[in-house]
């Protein structure tokens, strides 16, 4: 049985890039077991924004003002360099 410090969960939101709409990280949380956050910044994907798909991800344009890009985004995670928010 895993530890509780062991334990996180992860939410995404994506937006969909390029002409077939394909699936791009917009936003990335993660808690701990206890529900502490861990991670939650909006992420700029890689590739020109067509479907912010709003009604389903609450994403917009506004958000991707500032976003963490994500090759950065990548490198906080996997390397444990999260500060929330």
């Amino acid at each position: 049985m895993a530890r509780s410090a062991d334990v996180v969960a992860m939410d995404c939101e994506m937006v969909g890039l390029g002409p077939f709409r394909e699936s791009g990280l917009a936003r990335c949380s993660l808690v701990d077991y206890h529900g502490s956050v861990l991670y939650d910044k909006f992420i700029r994907p890689e590739g020109d924004i067509t479907d912010y798909r709003t009604p389903v991800s609450g994403i917009t344009a506004r958000n991707m003002e500032g976003a963490t890009p994500f090759a950065v985004a990548r490198l906080e995670v996997s390397e444990g360099q999260m500060p929330a928010g």
